[in-house]
């Protein structure tokens, strides 16, 4: 049986250091902007995330793109 991937949907997820606990675990803030458009290439994905860490205060920990596909029975 033949398996058909559709892309649904792509997210942004931008994590950030936010200094360490009182038992010296580093707190990590993650903040997800929704409505990336699917057919966007990681380099256009990078720009734009790139862009935004400039504008923060806090130093980036990660930057991940988040894929969403269905599944389909051809």
């Amino acid at each position: 049986m033949t398996v058909i991937t559709n892309a649904k949907e792509s997210k942004l997820q931008l994590k950030f250091s936010m200094g360490l606990d009182s038992n010296g675990k580093e707190i990590i803030k993650t903040k997800t902007l929704t409505g990336i458009k699917t057919q966007a290439t990681d380099q256009d994905v990078m720009d734009v995330a790139t862009a935004l860490v400039s504008l923060q205060s806090n130093p980036v920990a990660d930057i991940v793109r988040v894929d969403a596909d269905e599944l389909v029975n051809a």
